[in-house]
């Protein structure tokens, strides 16, 4: 009993720790903000008020005494140590999805800067008596400052000259810390976009294995009694292909190299299976070998470039797939010698394999990936010619790039 008590316990305790550690990093974050945005407008503040008041600092002018300088800079550090403190609590409130909930942080927020602008008079005395004038004097100066007797012309100075200066450090923290947020929620929809990407690219990859593999099985099954040496020879071949296959539902990226490597994997099984029939050309470009593409990308076109050629078993049916790049495009074209296509082909009328290279392209470059079938003007057959942006890295990269 006692360890399935500790089974049951050891997930919750694991998610309890779990949260308790964001919790400690939001709390750091969050206090790193204030040291570094705070202060940095608080120091801003600070420089200016003593640039303002250097020629008059240590002077009296009428009834007003002019501090020196290191007493001013005490004064704003003293100040900006209980607003940071006041941040955190304001900030720490977040900011709720209720309208009375964020009446509530507003309230919060008020009362905390009143608080902070009343007790700077008392920071300064303080100074003041630190760094500058004796503490007999200060505590005369205090007295006129006791809380419960302020006046109202004393409030309306405290808010003039202090209120901006809390303010505009909430602000400058408020803003980093959103920025932040938001940086950190992008990047979060940048790897789920991917993953997603990533999972339906390998679906439908996964989806190709089937179709070829009943073909080429079907051709082994007839071979092993008339040419037993040629069936060996294209189940090795096939187990070549069928390895790059597999390795695409794990990374459903590749390079243009390893994409070619499978393709004539899949060429020698179909070189066997149709033997004089079938005649191919493939030439890549080498500045494309390392360039990225979706894995399989390249045999379903081939596939039907060879399915939908050999309608006549008396003519040699050729093949040829080039892939070069064009300016910042990877152009890969698949075209061949028979049957010549009227006019090009609509995306709606696209078979399986087509809609599946189309789906692909769509799910790896976001639209920015083309396919056009339709007749070839060189050879005099059909041409499917994929275009795609050569210079974008894989998918699974997206997060990466965020950050």
């Amino acid at each position: 009993m006692d360890s399935q008590n500790a089974l049951w316990l050891r997930p919750s305790l694991l998610l309890s720790q779990g949260r308790d550690r964001r919790a400690a990093a939001s709390k750091a974050e969050l206090w790193r903000v204030i040291w570094t945005a705070g202060g940095l407008v608080w120091l801003c503040i600070a420089a200016v008020g003593m640039l303002w008041a250097w020629p008059m600092a240590g002077t009296i002018h009428g009834d007003d005494y002019y501090v020196h300088s290191g007493a001013r800079l005490l004064h704003h550090c003293l100040l900006f140590l209980l607003s940071a403190a006041a941040y955190r609590i304001g900030i720490g409130l977040g900011w709720p999805d209720t309208a009375l909930g964020r009446i509530r942080v507003i309230v919060v927020n008020v009362i905390l800067s009143l608080v902070v602008i009343r007790v700077a008079p008392f920071a300064l005395f303080v100074s003041v008596g630190l760094l500058d004038e004796p503490w007999k004097n200060v505590m005369e100066g205090m007295r006129a400052w006791e809380p419960l007797r302020a006046t109202t012309e004393q409030w309306l100075t405290l808010l003039r000259f202090w209120l901006p200066a809390y303010v505009l450090g909430l602000i400058a923290i408020a803003l980093v810390i959103t920025t932040r947020r938001s940086h950190r929620h992008t990047v979060r929809l940048a790897e789920m976009s991917a993953q997603l990407a990533n999972a339906r690219m390998a679906t439908l990859s996964a989806q190709l294995h089937p179709h070829f593999l009943f073909n080429a099985l079907n051709s082994i099954s007839g071979l092993v009694g008339d040419s037993p040496s040629q069936a060996v020879e294209m189940l090795a071949r096939l187990g070549d292909f069928l390895r790059v296959a597999l390795e695409s539902t794990k990374n459903p990226w590749t390079s243009v190299g390893a994409e070619v490597d499978g393709v004539d994997a899949y060429l020698a099984v179909q070189r066997i299976r149709f033997r004089d029939q079938l005649r191919v050309s493939l030439t890549v470009e080498p500045e494309v070998l390392k360039a990225p593409i979706p894995a399989l990308l390249l045999q379903p076109l081939v596939e039907n470039a060879i399915e939908h050629g050999l309608s006549d078993p008396d003519e040699c049916l050729e093949v040829t797939v080039v892939i070069r790049r064009s300016q910042n495009r990877l152009m890969i074209t698949v075209a061949n010698t028979r049957p010549r296509m009227r006019e090009p082909l609509a995306p709606v009328s696209f078979g399986n394999g087509l809609r599946n290279v189309s789906a692909r392209l769509f799910a790896a470059y976001n639209g920015e990936g083309t396919i056009e079938i339709g007749p070839d003007p060189v050879g005099g057959g059909t041409r499917a010619e994929l275009s795609i942006p050569a210079a974008i890295e894989p998918t699974r990269n997206a997060a990466e790039r965020q950050n």
